[in-house]
């Protein structure tokens, strides 16, 4: 699991090559292939260049993650819990984005750990960004309505876990 929030955060974040970017919020559907079937992912994403985000997951099952330089905590509301996981190998997000390299006019290729990721841009803003994880998952994650170096407020970022719920710690 880790490694899958990881390369998500790589992959929402990896548009500002060459793009220069402080801030990218969008909704997003993000659809995961595997063994011939696919899951469909729906909410909104809050990203900043300093490496701190949060992706609200509405459907199908409701939740928050948030992403700062060094771990990542996962609110699960129907659950009442609250997953918080160190990252092992902190994303260096600006040594990410100084190696993306535009491939095609409006196609970006970017590799973080091993894994390729394909950022497609519309009028200097990213709409899809496609890759193939680990685990042979194939994964498309479609943007709309994205609004790039919008102010993002510190507390949109930072998480609050509710009174009485589980803490996990990983």
């Amino acid at each position: 699991m880790r490694k899958f929030l990881v390369a998500s955060l790589v992959a929402v974040c990896s548009f500002g090559a060459g793009l220069n970017f402080k801030s990218l919020q969008s909704d997003f559907t993000q659809t995961v292939f595997s063994e011939g079937k696919s899951v469909n992912y729906k909410g909104r994403f809050y990203a900043k260049s300093d490496n701190t985000a949060l992706w609200i997951y509405e459907s199908p099952t409701p939740k928050r993650i948030y992403f700062d330089k060094d771990k990542v905590i996962v609110i699960e509301d129907e659950l009442e819990q609250a997953i918080i996981s160190r990252l092992d190998d902190t994303l260096n997000l600006t040594q990410v984005l100084a190696h993306a390299e535009q491939i095609q006019p409006t196609l970006y290729k970017a590799i973080y750990d091993g894994v390729e990721y394909f950022i497609t841009i519309k009028n200097t803003l990213p709409t899809t960004i496609d890759y193939k994880d680990k685990l042979s998952n194939k994964i498309k994650i479609t943007l709309s309505n994205p609004v790039k170096d919008a102010l993002i407020p510190k507390e949109t970022l930072t998480p609050v876990i509710p009174q009485g719920y589980d803490i996990v710690n990983q």
